[in-house]
């Protein structure tokens, strides 16, 4: 397997805001049935990603992240085909650094973006790949021309893509004793729902309740948050979706709970299952 080492100068912004994680760089790892970019950082992530069809590019927002402007030509990944270039762009968002990737491509292709620890990798499928468990689903591919694919009636508003904090690295096995484990949270938007969804290491027990006309409150049963990062609010208000913000924090108690408060921009029906070790609160647009 070839590997582009792009841990390409990705120079350090100097100073970075209050708190800014550090791009330490990006290895593109080209495989015959997939390319994989992967981005690393002084410490976790939190990624939205969208794409747009015309010209065909994916585009990953890393929140809170400091880099420098940096390119990646086609040139550079060699056996990376369908992949022929990456952009690495400075923004600020309400006052805090986001650091953008760029993908161009070739053609349209199924893709994913996960998160782990310090890094987010961006997975590419040229030749499709099979649908397994529900947080590996890519987001539908967006159906617009415009640089964030917004709704023509809804300038600035994202239709389709997704929210995500880093992965915590946590044994399966350990649910055997003591509370159980957040590792995962996330949030996915398309045409017709928006889904916030929390992985354990074990299937939970949780309850769900409306809290006045604003807030859907998720509590799962005897649980805690081991990655600090995964305390942290996700903001989903630039979606055109119901849900504006998604917060999670532990209630500590003889027996330690998680709640995640789902802030809404409007009232919208909503459904909550338990798909194995996850919780997915689907709310319908």
């Amino acid at each position: 397997m070839l590997r582009v080492s792009a841990l390409f100068a990705l120079a350090v912004a100097a100073t970075p805001a209050l708190a800014a994680a550090q791009l330490k760089g990006i290895e593109v790892r080209p495989s015959a049935d997939r390319i994989d970019v992967v981005v690393k950082a002084s410490e976790p992530l939190t990624f939205q990603s969208w794409a747009r069809p015309a010209p065909p590019v994916l585009v990953v927002d890393l929140l809170e992240a400091a880099a420098e402007p940096a390119t990646l030509s086609q040139s550079a990944l060699k056996g990376a085909a369908t992949l022929t270039g990456i952009t690495v762009s400075r923004h600020d968002a309400r006052g805090a650094p986001l650091s953008r990737l760029s993908l161009s491509l070739s053609r349209n292709v199924d893709y994913d973006v996960s998160a782990r620890g310090s890094e987010v990798t961006i997975s590419l499928f040229p030749t499709g790949k099979k649908e397994v468990a529900f947080a590996d689903k890519k987001p539908v591919q967006l159906a617009m021309s415009t640089d964030r694919g917004t709704r023509s009636d809804a300038p600035g508003m994202v239709v389709e893509g997704s929210l995500g904090r880093a992965t915590a690295d946590i044994d399966v096995a350990q649910a055997a004793s003591g509370p159980l484990k957040m590792s995962y949270i996330g949030f996915r938007n398309t045409a017709n729902s928006s889904v916030v969804f929390a992985r354990l290491n074990a299937e939970a027990k949780f309850t769900v309740r409306k809290e006045g006309d604003s807030l859907v409150v998720l509590e799962i049963q005897n649980a805690t948050i081991p990655l600090r990062n995964n305390k942290n609010h996700l903001d989903a208000t630039f979606f055109d979706s119901p849900v504006k913000m998604i917060t999670p924090s532990e209630i500590e108690d003889a027996t330690p709970s998680i709640r995640i408060t789902i802030e809404m921009k409007q009232a919208a029906p909503y459904e909550a299952v338990l798909q194995g070790r996850e919780i997915v609160v689907t709310f319908k647009k």
